[in-house]
């Protein structure tokens, strides 16, 4: 198919199974054993391929008394081929999974701060309530994650960004907070804060592409040059408890450090902002038991935290 649902001069012409008898003819050098490979008649595959030659205009078999071999057009036909039948053997698999619910393998995606906060406890949750499905997460940032998705690399995904990706199905699951951290000896410890302090400090970041830093990025869209960017929440809490700088994070990374006094939490001097931490996935498989059933277990952990 086109990208504007117009039908393709090869849509019924170069299907699976076409694609699937063009690379046997290669690997068994012939129509015959091809043909008797993907349980068809000699002749119905012959006039498959040719129906081929005829849409495109070139000639893809040579044709001797001896059998038939691929022509140059044939065999850069059949290379192309074998990725597409990769891929659609890929898109199959999910499918029968998505459909069925069918116990295995299940590969998620998340950004860096719900990777290292919420995703043990669901991956806890999930063994629970689906022993047959074995989940795992890729943790990357925000724009990573949204690319998987997008991509059909994952059928789920768990971002917190400023705004929901556009194009993709998605659920607000909760909000978090960002909160500026400071070394325990900074000036700003006792007293609030407000953006101007912000935008005027060096802050330790996150770096472009994470949820975190593009949550900066809308609050302070004019402010003075990182002291330093970290792919890790870790990392800048360490940092800034070394004296780099202050930061803002979210509230969900901070943890035990604020408590035994490493960093120092300094209050807003106004509301602070808040951000969705948000599922996402292609509007295709909203319908998908797999998505609702992980979803739902992911809510029920959620709200048993609050």
């Amino acid at each position: 198919m086109t990208t504007d649902g117009a039908t393709h001069p090869l849509d019924r012409s170069l299907t699976p199974a076409v694609l699937r008898l063009l690379v046997l003819v290669e690997d068994l050098g012939g129509v015959g054993a091809a043909a008797r490979a993907c349980g068809v008649s000699q002749p119905s595959a012959s006039r498959a391929l040719a129906g081929v030659e005829g849409r495109l205009g070139c000639l893809l078999l040579r044709r001797t008394a001896l059998g038939s071999s691929l022509t140059p057009e044939g065999l850069a036909l059949a290379a192309q081929a074998r990725l597409v039948l990769k891929a659609y053997d890929q898109l199959e698999s999910l499918a029968h999974d998505l459909s069925r619910g069918t116990p295995g393998h299940v590969r998620l995606a998340a950004s860096r701060t719900v990777g290292e906060q919420l995703v043990p406890g669901w991956l806890g949750a999930l063994a629970g309530q689906r022993g047959d499905l074995q989940v795992s997460f890729h943790v990357g940032n925000s724009d990573a994650v949204i690319q998987q998705v997008r991509a059909g690399e994952v059928p789920l995904g768990f971002v917190e960004v400023p705004t929901p990706p556009v194009g993709l199905a998605h659920e607000i699951l909760l909000y978090d907070r960002l909160v500026v951290i400071a070394p325990p000896n900074h000036l700003w410890v006792g007293r609030p804060v407000g953006l101007d302090d912000l935008a005027a400090a060096h802050l330790v970041e996150r770096e472009p592409g994470s949820g975190t830093r593009s949550m900066v990025d809308t609050v302070l869209p004019h402010r003075a040059s990182p002291a330093a960017e970290f792919d890790s929440n870790t990392a800048i809490v360490r940092a800034v408890a070394a004296g780099l700088g202050p930061a803002v994070l979210s509230e969900l990374t901070i943890g035990e450090n604020a408590r035994t006094g490493d960093v120092v939490v300094v209050p807003w001097a106004h509301d602070p902002p808040k951000r969705p931490l948000c599922a996402i996935w292609q509007s295709a498989l909203t319908s998908s038991r797999l998505v609702r059933d992980i979803l739902t277990v992911v809510r029920a952990d959620i709200a048993a935290a609050d």
